[in-house]
């Protein structure tokens, strides 16, 4: 037993003697290489290649999922713009159509209010209801009926001569017409409650065309004592250069024409020359067929067949005739 036990430890210690003898047999190698004693050793690197990576199912996967990710997110971008290009395109348009309103809203504005002008023009106009002579009239609105003496302008009186001629040429230019009065003297009326008041029709100045035909003159203004009034420079102009119209002499039965009232006209009756009379009370005459009254002086008077008559013009035309022209 001992002797076993012995021959271990022997093979033990041999053991160790040789791996002492070893590490100093490698110290003295290294210690002549590092001497310098001749070139130093080539050392060779030699690299392995690495081995082929291995794709799995996992990786596919992944990089699938990755790549459906991209064209996801690029698929959101292209929506996104896309959304936004038509929200502008939907401001653009609800901007153009507000545009469009507002204008198509004013137009109508302006419409309206070239009515609601228009309206209001006609709404101030009268109807010419007798002429009376060539610078008074009678006009009516409403219900209301006015006297007129035309501004500026003075005409023969009933039984002068050019009376006829005068109240005539003012019938065929206002008679039965919608007019415009307009205020322009010093005073509102005269001294027989006449309203003083230039007298237009569709934008034609009355009296002014009565002073340029020669059927009137210009006065009653700054030159004798009534005061200027606004057109007064053109009235007189258009006097000093308008010719003055031949007239004609008062009928021989005294009657002046043109001037009958409710109460007829004075002097022999019926008239010379009229072929149809009317009684002296109801001396204007209503042609049915036309529709147009006839006051005695008209040209057509005295050959006028009446089928009514009037003792004025302005009964005439609530009738429904209107004034003959000439």
């Amino acid at each position: 037993m001992r002797s076993r036990r012995t021959n271990g430890l022997l093979a033990v210690a041999a053991l160790v003697a040789l791996a002492a003898l070893g590490g100093n047999a490698a110290r003295g190698s290294d210690e002549i290489a590092l001497a310098g004693a001749g070139a130093a050793p080539v050392v060779t690197v030699t690299q392995t290649p690495a081995p082929p990576a291995v794709t799995t199912d996992a990786d596919a996967t992944r990089r699938a999922a990755e790549a459906k990710a991209v064209a996801d997110r690029a698929a959101a971008d292209q929506a996104e713009a896309a959304k936004a290009a038509d929200a502008q395109a939907a401001a653009t348009r609800a901007a153009a159509a507000k545009a469009a309103a507002a204008k198509a809203a004013d137009r109508s504005a302006r419409a309206k209010a070239a009515a609601d002008a228009k309206a209001k023009a006609a709404a101030a106009l009268w109807t010419v209801t007798k002429v009376v002579d060539g610078d008074t009239i009678w006009v009516a609105r409403d219900g209301i009926s006015r006297k007129v003496r035309l501004i500026g302008i003075d005409t023969p009186e009933s039984g002068q001569c050019g009376f006829t001629e005068s109240t005539r040429n003012l019938r065929g230019i206002i008679g039965g017409q919608r007019v415009r009065l307009t205020a322009g003297a010093q005073d509102d009326m005269d001294q027989y409650g006449r309203l003083l008041r230039y007298v237009d029709v569709n934008g034609v100045d009355a009296g002014l065309r009565q002073v340029k035909k020669g059927q009137a003159v210009a006065r009653y203004d700054s030159r004798d004592g009534y005061g200027t009034h606004a057109r007064e420079t053109a009235y007189v102009n258009a006097d000093a250069a308008s010719p003055k119209a031949a007239c004609a002499e008062p009928s021989s039965g005294g009657t002046s024409g043109g001037g009958s009232t409710a109460g007829g006209t004075g002097g022999a009756w019926p008239l010379a020359g009229d072929r149809h009379p009317c009684p002296q009370s109801r001396p204007v005459k209503g042609n049915e067929d036309s529709m147009i009254a006839h006051e005695p002086g008209d040209r057509y008077y005295g050959v006028t067949n009446p089928e009514q008559c009037f003792s004025s013009m302005s009964s005439a035309i609530a009738a429904g005739f209107r004034p003959a022209k000439v």
